[in-house]
């Protein structure tokens, strides 16, 4: 399978972050719009659909430790109301980031339907694969672009090998970066900031500046 496509997507577009339970989509979503906003200068905004909130409370808590020093936009949205509020944030911004509850199934097919890109994270595990494949099918009948995205990894493990080929069984795209199993990505979210803020040369910090560089050549901004 060839990973060296590049997908262009005008200006002002979504991207989707969905996946199972426990893949990290919050985390990587904070983390994402975090890199596009302060080292790539990009007009960010998280569209946050999860009722949980967490992503929420991390925003807020950012804000106060911040102040005007914050560079990102969050607002909420229901799942049946991304759509909307995602079309008129695009207007106004460079990138949208969707952050979507644990569980998506036809009611999550209007944050599919807006995003341009569905980044898919997986933990290399048989029950993440299997409770992505859903994941996979909707955005394909939708005729998405999708990225999968090896998280939690560990270096030493099989599994990561079984993650890439259970990528290659989907036919789908799967990034280059791959993000360890790392403390520090919970811990500095547990602060209100992102692993960029609090390392400069870790690996964590390295892996994520990796994966951002990636997903903004897929989407051409």
């Amino acid at each position: 399978m060839n990973d060296d496509v590049s997908i262009r997507i005008e200006q002002g577009e979504v991207s989707a972050i969905i996946g199972p339970a426990g893949s990290g989509k919050t985390t990587i979503a904070a983390n994402l719009a975090t890199v596009f906003s302060i080292k790539h200068n990009l007009c960010t905004v998280i569209l946050d659909t999860d009722p949980q909130g967490s992503l929420g409370k991390w925003f807020l808590m950012r804000k106060d430790k911040l102040k005007d020093k914050n560079t990102i936009e969050f607002k909420t949205a229901s799942l049946w109301g991304a759509q909307y509020e995602a079309k008129s944030l695009k207007q106004k911004s460079d990138i949208v980031i969707i952050d979507t509850p644990p569980k998506i199934d036809a009611d999550g097919r209007p944050a599919i339907e807006i995003a341009d890109l569905v980044v898919i994270p997986i933990s290399p595990s048989q029950v993440d694969f299997w409770a992505t494949e859903s994941i996979i099918e909707l955005a394909k009948r939708e005729k998405k672009e999708i990225l999968i995205l090896i998280n939690r990894a560990n270096a030493k493990s099989k599994l990561i090998h079984e993650a890439i080929k259970f990528v290659d069984r989907m036919k789908v795209k799967k990034a280059k970066t791959i993000l360890g199993n790392r403390q520090i990505f919970v811990s500095s979210m547990g602060l209100g900031l992102t692993v960029v803020e609090k390392q400069r040369t870790g690996k964590g910090c390295l892996e994520m500046l990796a994966l951002a560089k990636e997903i903004k050549s897929f989407l051409n901004i």
